[in-house]
């Protein structure tokens, strides 16, 4: 019950202040800074989320990542194209981002802001090459294993 009185003895100075403040400079200077204070409390609790949410999915991305990899290794099977296809995938995302940027800041449809990028290109090379690399990979694999 102690912690109650607190927050209610809280809210209500904030209100008498929040009054106080209207009598010195005006009604609509205060509720303007009302407004204010919320709009930023709730988009600086939104960003934290959302933060907190992407950090969660790419650890998650990362554990299984280096987990798939990792048994690959262990049973002899190709895992290099793995690491091919997730920094092809990386690239693509960072090529969106600066891609975000660069519409922002020049004021250019997201097309046009991505084609600036220079070797925008690679990242989906990489990406799109991951499954031919698997396959030589497993070839040279079973080329290894192969009785002599």
């Amino acid at each position: 019950m102690r912690r109650m009185d607190s927050w209610f003895a809280a809210i209500v100075v904030g209100l008498v202040l929040a009054v106080l403040a209207s009598f010195v400079f005006g009604i609509d200077a205060v509720l303007n800074m009302v407004s204010t204070i919320f709009a930023v409390g709730v988009a600086a609790i939104l960003v934290a989320v959302m933060t907190a949410f992407l950090a969660a999915i790419g650890w998650v991305v990362v554990r299984d990542a280096i987990d798939e990899i990792g048994s690959d290794r262990q049973e002899g099977r190709p895992w290099l194209w793995r690491c091919v296809g997730l920094a092809g995938i990386a690239g693509i995302i960072l090529d969106g981002i600066v891609g975000a940027w660069n519409v922002y800041q020049k004021h250019i449809l997201f097309s046009i802001a991505v084609e600036e990028i220079p070797f925008a290109g690679v990242p989906v090379l990489m990406a799109l090459a991951a499954y031919p690399f698997k396959w030589i990979e497993g070839l040279v694999l079973r080329w290894r294993k192969a009785p002599r």
